[in-house]
This record gives structure tokens, C-alpha cells and sequence, in this order.
């Protein structure tokens, strides 16, 4: 598998506290790899970083083997890199295909017309929302918030979508189904960064497992071998959350 994404000495600081300590990792095409750690290991700053919602301090990010630094998050999703937040994120006036539409208005193919309603309806219906075509996002429950941003978010087209805790709050079945989702982007050659606290999802989902501590990676790997490594045992007990 070909590289999507390569890090390397990634640093962000925010005046005395260094987020992100000279981090570096790939990610493949089709891959789905786990960020964890616990509360303050840096994980949504990556991801910040990542998206060019934050500049980094220093390091190299390549996307497709071409530098994204310095590059305005719109352009970079442009590129092919598209996300999710916590908590999710709506446009409020917007029905659920109507927000899927903008996206592909918007996205790397610029979707109009008949061919952009007809790909809203297929997104809305593969996350699960195809019975909430019409609704706002006021109308809609915690979950299927999260389903709506992930239909906007593979409606740009990308070639690596960055999750911040979309499993998150999901029932078992909805877990379920929302693994298999996951796992299937993969299939079809997206590569992914999960950030994840439940770690039997990790382990379930996640080709490769990548754990931060006070910014620093600390262990990468097979999910079930990193997951029980000491300094990642130690690092996660008794916390809880996210950076």
C-alpha cells in the first residue's frame, strides 16, 4: 500500500506546553490506523494540525507525497483530506441533503444538479439517514449528528478522512454497524485516522494502533500487542478524555 499521509518531527506548542512533541508516523492508502491515548496526550491537536486548522511549529506533513503546511483547511480538504469534529458540527438552517449538497458543491469534483442530488441520497442512506433526508439538524438525535457530518465529509471526496471520536456515544448495534462502516471506507481504499477511546474498538477496527502520551509517541503497532505494552498500560491508568 501506498502512503496517503507521512508525518515527521511534528511539533505544535501553545506558549509553555509543547501538544504535539516531534511526532511522526504514515498512514496508507486503505488503512485504518487508531490515535489514542489519554486526557492531554495531544490527539485532537494532531488532528487540528492535520486538517490546517492550527499551524505546526515545526515537522514535515505530506499528503500524496506534496507538503500540506502552511495551506488554509478549505484548500486542504480540497486536496482530498476531510474530517470530523467533537462534538459535531452542523449548519443549522441546512436540511440534511441540503447540507450534503453543499459539500459536493464545494468538494474535489464540484457536484451539481441531478448527478450531486442523486449522490446526497446514496451518502445520506449509507450512514444511515436516508429517512432523514429532509430534516434539520435540530431535528436530529446526538447519533445521527454524527452521521450527517461523516456523509459531509466523504461527500469532498476524500482520499484520507480523520475521525475525532465518531464512535463515540453509539449503542452496541450502532457500534456495530458504525465499525462496519468504517472498515468498509477502508475497503474502498480511504485511508483513515481514528481518534478512539474505547479501545476494544481500536482492537476490532484498526490495522495499526498509534499511542500518545503528553504529546510524545510512545508505542505503534498491532492494536492487541501496543494496547498492552507497560508504558501504555501505565499511561492510561485511571484517565480518561481527550486533548
Amino acid at each position: 500500500m501506498s502512503a496517503v499521509l507521512e508525518v515527521d518531527g511534528l511539533t505544535r506548542r501553545f506558549g509553555g506546553l509543547v501538544a504535539v512533541d516531534g511526532l511522526g508516523f504514515s498512514v496508507a492508502s486503505g488503512e485504518i490506523v487508531g490515535l489514542v491515548g489519554p486526557n492531554g496526550a495531544g490527539k485532537s491537536t494532531v488532528l487540528n494540525v492535520l486538517s490546517g486548522v492550527v499551524r505546526p511549529d515545526a515537522g514535515s506533513i505530506a499528503f500524496l507525497g506534496k507538503s500540506i503546511i502552511g495551506r488554509a483547511p478549505d484548500r486542504i480538504a480540497r486536496l482530498g483530506v476531510a474530517r470530523t469534529f467533537q462534538p459535531a458540527r452542523s449548519f443549522a438552517s441546512l436540511t440534511c441533503h441540503d447540507s450534503v449538497l453543499t459539500s459536493l458543491a464545494f468538494g474535489r469534483k464540484r457536484l451539481w444538479g441531478r448527478v450531486a442530488r442523486d449522490e446526497a441520497d446514496r451518502l445520506l442512506d449509507r450512514v444511515g439517514l436516508g429517512r432523514a433526508l429532509d430534516s434539520l439538524p435540530g431535528q436530529l438525535a446526538y447519533i445521527d449528528h454524527k452521521r450527517l457530518e461523516l456523509a459531509r465529509a466523504l461527500a469532498l471526496q476524500p482520499e484520507l478522512l480523520l475521525l475525532d471520536e465518531w464512535l463515540a456515544g453509539f449503542n452496541p448495534a450502532e457500534l456495530e454497524g458504525g465499525i462496519g462502516l468504517i472498515r468498509s471506507l477502508g475497503e474502498q481504499g480511504i485511508a483513515v485516522l481514528l481518534v478512539e477511546h474505547v479501545l476494544e474498538t481500536i482492537q476490532a477496527l484498526c490495522h495499526r494502533c498509534l499511542v500518545m502520551n503528553t504529546g510524545r509517541l510512545i508505542a505503534s503497532g498491532l492494536p492487541a500487542e501496543v494496547l498492552a505494552e507497560p508504558e501504555v498500560v501505565r499511561a492510561y491508568l485511571g484517565e480518561e478524555g481527550d486533548a
